[in-house]
């Protein structure tokens, strides 16, 4: 048999053969219908709306406070809806509100802030307070049994801005520039002291005293009131020979936070 003739026969059978491939219905499975998509999750009814106010709910005149209204939901859960919320007080003449929960106080008074969402409403009971300055001061010393001032602790008080930080005098002594009546969070940080936050609230002139414990040595478990140190693990052991326990280091083994 010549070339071409093999040529014609193989491709022959190369034609035979797709012709029986299309009759028994041979060819590439075609894609099943996808599995539909799980449809999006309720959220849980709401049973209550909750409002934030300013802490201790008073506003300086003239400043301006965030309020915030939470959806309380059934499953536990919570929703900010403060951008949602409608917002009003009881007096437009003592508080300015603005959309967002955004609450001005215009002059001194109280009255009822609230905020109404999807049928739901909270309220708070807010107090416009006049601009008064306060003066915060007081002491740092070493903590019983010592009582020695700390000269050059840092003093320090937040929010931002409030007032620049202060070295304690030669005494132990610090007095802060009159403030905005509020609330201020103060630390106190000295080398080789544990360092001390307080929180405090100005409505008046205040003093607030700082006593420092030294940084304790590794292992100690309480400070004795002769000034040393005691490293039992034994509550009635600790300090039995050294005049008492002055206070027990936290955290440790027996420290009672």
């Amino acid at each position: 048999m010549g070339v071409n003739a093999q040529l014609w026969h193989a491709a022959a059978g190369i034609a035979a053969t797709a012709v029986s491939f299309a009759a028994i219905g041979c060819s590439s499975p075609a894609s099943g219908p996808s599995a539909p998509s799980a449809p999006p999750a309720v959220p849980a009814a709401v049973k209550s709306l909750h409002l934030v106010g300013p802490p201790n709910s008073y506003i300086v005149v003239g400043d301006t406070a965030q309020f915030a209204a939470m959806a309380n939901r059934t499953d536990g859960t919570t929703t900010d809806v403060t951008s949602q919320a409608v917002w009003t007080t009881s007096d437009p003449t003592i508080f300015s509100v603005a959309a967002g929960g955004k609450v001005t106080a215009v002059r001194v008074g109280s009255a009822d802030i609230r905020a109404t969402w999807e049928g739901f409403t909270d309220k708070d009971y807010t107090t416009a307070q006049p601009f008064l300055t306060f003066t915060l001061y007081g002491a740092v010393t070493e903590a019983p049994p010592d009582f020695a001032p700390i000269a050059g602790a840092r003093v320090s008080i937040t929010p931002a801005g409030a007032a620049a930080d202060l070295a304690t005098d030669g005494s132990g002594n610090f007095s802060f520039p009159p403030l905005k009546g509020g609330p201020y969070t103060v630390t106190v940080r000295r080398d080789g002291f544990v360092a001390q936050t307080r929180s405090v609230t100005l409505t008046r002139d205040t003093r607030a005293d700082f006593p420092l414990q030294p940084v304790p040595p590794p292992g100690a478990t309480a400070r004795c009131k002769d000034r040393t140190w005691s490293f039992t693990t034994d509550r009635s052991a600790a300090c039995a020979r050294n005049g008492g326990v002055a206070y027990f280091v936290c955290p440790g083994p027996l420290c009672q936070s």
